[in-house]
């Protein structure tokens, strides 16, 4: 998803581009395009609408209009709201086959474009003068001469090991369960953040499915060791903890589709650029799902990468590259200390720091400054503004 959103962004640039994707789009092994749900936040929406790609989703979106935070068996609760913003939606809910189908007709539509898929990258051999990379489609050898390699490969990158690039991960010892179900109640556009002992249960609103069912899309998370238990359960009882966890606030969980887990770590790259390789997306930084902050900061990877592209040229990005660098580090810095402070603080049982943590919620929810200053990083609208950010086509 995000290597086709660079692609994308760059359209009139009149590069020659490459894509390389190890699945076809709509193979069921696609990791990136399925029925899961991704929240776009604000400034995600200014990015795709620079990029010309936002007319293409609007109406396949559920705004966000207010985001509620609790924590679960303490009082204290903040809400964040729209208006209060002045924006048309804190954010937006679109599921990731919508987003692919969208990418892959706007990639068909570009003749500087190639896409080698199904196909993987073997070797990469860098020079002065640029990057050789051996790629294996169909049983055959093709070998791509380029100016810069761009690796969007994810958390376990291969074209990161492949240049030297070392990563950091730390473990969560938690997993995620993802799964899109129905609820009794209409969801009134509002996202839910709740946190409990054994991690945050987002609940985010989505447009309704078929005989108008009040669709949400759940992000659960869970202690490691109860993974395969959970993904054992039979829908009833799925849904009857579930709702245990969650509460009555949508009525009734009635009906659950399919179930994905995923262990859950912080991995960080040791380095964003090395000579005219760069890493982004996951391979960059990959992130615990709470607030829904990965691919928003994927995003402001592909905006700025893509605006310095487009003003310097990719003859020889040494001399940009590390500018570029230090000015994504500053934003992942940022957002690494918010989503890793907020599992460690509200995954921790101690009990003073949870009275602490409702009187947290309290104030926050009754200071217009502080909720101001949340719903801004919610956004994506802080640190250094690229054109795309700012909703300037490049």
């Amino acid at each position: 998803m995000v290597g086709a959103s660079l692609a994308v962004a760059l359209k009139d640039s009149g590069l020659s581009i490459a894509i390389v994707e190890a699945f076809a789009w709509k193979s069921e092994q696609q990791p990136s395009f399925d029925d899961r749900s991704i929240a776009l936040s604000y400034g995600s929406k200014k990015i795709l609408d620079a990029m010309s790609v936002w007319p293409e989703i609007e109406n396949r979106c559920q705004p966000i209009k207010t985001i509620h935070v609790s924590d679960r068996g303490y009082f204290g609760a903040t809400r964040l709201y729209h208006d209060e913003e002045k924006v048309d939606a804190l954010g937006y809910v679109i599921e990731n086959r919508v987003m692919g189908e969208v990418l892959q007709a706007k990639l068909e539509s570009m003749s500087h474009v190639d896409v080698l898929m199904p196909a993987t990258v073997e070797a990469v051999n860098e020079s002065t003068e640029h990057v050789e990379v051996s790629v294996s489609q169909n049983d055959e050898s093709l070998l791509l001469t380029t100016s810069l390699l761009i690796a969007a490969d994810g958390a376990m990158s291969k074209v990161r090991d492949m240049v030297g690039i070392s990563f950091r991960k730390d473990e969560y010892s938690q997993s995620a369960i993802i799964a899109n179900v129905v609820t009794e109640k209409y969801h009134q556009a509002v996202a839910y953040e709740r946190f409990t002992d054994t991690g945050p249960l987002a609940f985010l609103p989505m447009i309704a499915g078929e005989n108008n069912e009040q669709r949400i899309s759940v992000v659960w998370t869970i202690k490691r060791e109860d993974q395969d238990e959970m993904m054992r359960l039979g829908d009833e009882e799925f849904l009857k903890r579930l709702q245990e966890r969650f509460g009555y606030r949508l009525g009734r969980i009635t009906k659950t589709g399919k179930r994905n887990v995923y262990p859950l770590a912080l991995t960080e790259s040791e380095q964003l650029v090395k000579d005219r390789v760069v890493v982004i997306g996951n391979a960059a930084h990959g992130l615990h799902p709470v607030s829904g902050q990965g691919f928003n900061l994927a995003l402001r990877d592909v905006a700025l990468l893509a605006e310095e592209i487009s003003q310097q040229g990719v003859q020889n990005p040494v001399r940009w590259l590390g500018d570029y660098a230090e000015s994504r580090q500053k934003d992942m810095n940022r957002v690494f200390r918010m989503t890793d402070g907020l599992v460690k603080i509200f995954s921790n049982k101690f009990m003073p720091l949870a009275h602490a943590r409702a009187a947290g919620l309290m104030m926050v929810d009754c200071m217009p400054s502080l909720r101001h200053l949340l719903a801004k990083q919610s956004m994506g609208l802080v640190g250094k503004m690229s054109r795309l950010m700012r909703g300037v086509s490049l």
